[in-house]
């Protein structure tokens, strides 16, 4: 089997085959990762390896199996393995085991990826390497496959067109038997033909056990029906000679029938056994926050899903939503989970709510009181433009926080939601939808709130609120925020660097917790710290992450660039210790100046801090950002979506901190890389990737070349 092995590797060396196979191999993953990981700024290599499983390898592998049986017979060179002292088995796994050292190399390539990329942000580093070995299952399969169509013929070329052939056939036609009722046929099919979604099940973060069971029980069926073939030509088939270990039918028959039925058991295994979210926020399951939630809840609650329950197909079923609903199904002894067809009853939701919730939306009703509340199928996703190709993505998931959201929302009544105050009359900037409607999933009732003319701020009033005014408050609402601090009352202040003139009365609420802020905005000369190189600006900063405080603390990847401030000012405080403790939230290097005084020592600043005041009960907790244009869809579309996500985790920080509320923020499918003025350090990686493409490529048809002038 060695001396088969040895040859075989070598002889595809010599040929060219190897090298073109490993120099292509690199070149279609290189771009895909070029354009899904750099362009896409994702930390995640699915995307690069769905594609080049699905289009690369669909082709690459076929090539490189081609001449494996076929040049044999061709050339009558397999007379001398059909006569070796070796058995047929060994012929065939030595055979494999050169094709897939060829198909290795490449992908060991991959695996310094991660490491690469964890320079640049969060790395999902099980999801990733998970998603390597499933390619390199997958890539094993498929040269089983493509052995075996080469031992049935002698002509490489037609054992490439029918390796290809059969290769998309599997692909395209798993799921065309979605509809198919009988489900003993559905499931035959489903553990027969269905690898594209064997391919998608393991790339989009919810390992499935089916998927490494499938690849490796079918690979190994095919190694066995090469061997048979093989058998076949060493020995005449005859009645005294039909036995399991000669070519038979009866073996191929039992072997593909403990193939499938292996298969089919291990569908039947729960979901929560044979799945494992490898997703960095757990995106496929529930927190224990969530768990707890759904356990202490006493009244029968009803999750009415608007699908299909057997639509296989997705055509009104999201899997996602409902593999959601089913684990809080588990974790609730009250919660029952009851599908309705939006087909043949479109107008069920009218019972509940005036709007649609559109297909796979979600209804939750409190059977004790009627209470109850829809949630959107599309408020379930969060979703940005790709401006590179222009179309809509999936940036975040928030079906936990919406679901979590509803089971309180049901269970409680108006006056047990975080009430929120929005100060006005100060040309305060206005919440975009995206920020209102993060509030309002947290449970937070907000109002409007104009103090020129009240006499106290409401009592049952929790967070306060002032987004980027643009003049000065009154001494008179001044001295009603305070009261409302020094009560318990929590404040989110958002200031506004472009500010020119004096606020002596909001410096006084900023004092109350010993703070006050420095004149000018921040100029952060080191590299990668500002989005200089996009805005011609040092002044957009990205500033460095504090990972001792929740708020920040899942946001920070290498500590620097996951959120971006268009413009903001420094925050100084007052000595530690004594009644106020500060958390630097947002920071600055310490290469950064002040733009009216450019000539003075650089420092590091801070532009965002939680402050907290210890009281005689309690304690009043203040968040202080200095950019007053963060909070804006424009500024989140920059960075992928993470200033919204430091909003909810802001707003939650401060929501929960009197009451028992429990917030879920959306959670992210992908972490995303954030590349600044390194940039040409990755473009170094990319282009050194495709360098080693190209000259293995090179190298292969030189030598190729050299012996055929021999």
């Amino acid at each position: 089997m060695i001396a088969i092995f040895k040859r075989d590797f070598r002889s595809a060396f010599h040929t060219v085959i190897a090298e073109l196979f490993i120099g292509l191999n690199i070149l279609i993953f290189g771009f895909f990762f070029y354009r899904y990981n750099l362009l896409g700024q994702n930390t995640n290599l699915n995307g690069a390896l769905y594609n080049t499983s699905f289009m690369g390898l669909s082709f690459m592998i076929p090539l490189l199996c081609m001449r494996s049986f076929s040049d044999e017979k061709r050339n009558r060179t397999d007379q001398l393995i059909m006569t070796a002292p070796v058995s047929v088995g060994r012929i065939v796994l030595g055979k494999f085991l050169a094709l897939a050292a060829i198909f290795s190399i490449p992908t060991a390539l991959f695996l310094v990826l991660p490491p690469i990329m964890r320079r640049f942000g969060e790395i999902p580093w099980l999801w990733n390497y998970a998603d390597i070995l499933a390619y390199w299952l997958y890539g094993l399969m498929l040269i089983a496959i493509c052995m075996f169509i080469s031992s049935l013929t002698e002509n490489a070329i037609i054992s490439v067109v029918l390796s290809i052939v059969v290769i998309f056939g599997f692909l395209l036609l798993g799921d065309s038997f979605s509809n198919i009722q009988i489900a003993w046929i559905k499931d035959l099919l489903n553990a027969t033909v269905n690898i594209n979604q064997r391919l998608m099940s393991v790339y989009l973060g919810c390992s499935d056990l089916t998927s490494y069971v499938f690849f490796i029980s079918v690979g190994i069926l095919f190694l066995f029906l090469t061997a048979q073939v093989i058998l076949k030509r060493r020995y005449t088939v005859s009645r005294a000679n039909l036995s399991v270990t000669a070519y038979s039918s009866v073996s191929i028959i039992l072997v593909a029938a403990v193939t499938v039925c292996l298969n089919i058991l291990v569908l039947k295994i729960p979901d929560h056994i044979r799945e494992v979210d490898l997703t960095q926020e757990k995106v496929f399951s529930i927190s224990q926050d969530s768990k707890n939630v759904a356990a202490n809840i006493g009244d029968q609650i009803t999750f009415y899903f608007l699908a299909q329950e057997n639509d296989e197909a997705g055509s009104t079923k999201d899997p996602t939503v409902e593999r959601i609903l089913k684990n809080y199904q588990d974790a609730g002894r009250n919660m029952t989970l009851s599908y309705v067809d939006p087909v043949t009853n479109p107008k069920f939701y009218q019972k509940y709510t005036e709007t649609d919730p559109g297909y796979s939306g979600v209804i939750v009703v409190n059977e004790a009181t009627g209470r109850s509340k829809a949630i959107p199928y599309m408020d379930m996703y969060e979703t940005s433009i790709d401006y590179t190709t222009y179309t809509e993505q999936t940036t975040g998931y928030d079906i936990e926080g919406q679901i979590t959201n509803a089971l309180q929302y049901v269970t409680l009544t108006d006056d047990q939601l975080v009430q929120v105050g929005m100060l006005t009359g100060h040309g305060e900037m206005a919440f975009e939808d995206t920020y209102a409607t993060l509030m309002e999933n947290a449970s937070m009732h907000v109002e409007d709130l104009s103090l020129l003319t009240a006499e106290s701020i409401p009592e049952n009033m929790q967070l306060l609120i002032i987004n980027g005014p643009t003049m000065d408050l009154t001494p008179h609402e001044a001295e009603l925020i305070i009261g409302f601090l020094e009560k318990g009352g929590n404040l989110l202040l958002i200031t506004n660097p472009d500010v020119t003139v004096e606020t002596p009365n909001l410096d006084s609420v900023l004092a109350w917790y010993d703070l006050s802020l420095y004149n000018g905005v921040i100029v952060d000369m080191q590299e990668g710290n500002n989005y200089g190189f996009l805005f011609n600006t040092a002044a957009y900063l990205l500033p460095f992450l504090s990972a001792d405080d929740p708020v920040t603390a899942s946001l920070s990847t290498s500590g620097v660039g996951t959120v971006f401030l268009p413009g903001a000012q420094g925050i100084k405080t007052g000595a530690e210790g004594g009644e106020i403790s500060y958390v630097p939230l947002l920071t600055t290097s310490d290469q950064a100046v002040l733009s009216d005084e450019p000539n003075g020592a650089p420092m590091s600043y801070t532009v965002g801090l939680r402050a907290e005041k210890t009281l005689d009960s309690g304690t009043s907790t203040a968040i202080v950002y200095t950019s007053a244009l963060m909070f804006t869809q424009q500024a989140d579309a920059y960075i992928s979506g993470m200033n919204s996500r430091l909003f909810s985790k802001t707003i939650s920080a401060l929501g929960q901190l009197n009451t028992d509320y429990v917030y879920i923020p959306a959670k992210s499918f992908n972490s995303y890389l954030v590349i600044p003025n390194n940039l040409r350090n990755f473009f170094t990686v990319i282009g050194f990737t495709l360098l080693i493409a190209a000259a293995t490529i090179i190298a292969g048809i030189f030598v190729w070349a050299m012996r055929r002038r021999k």
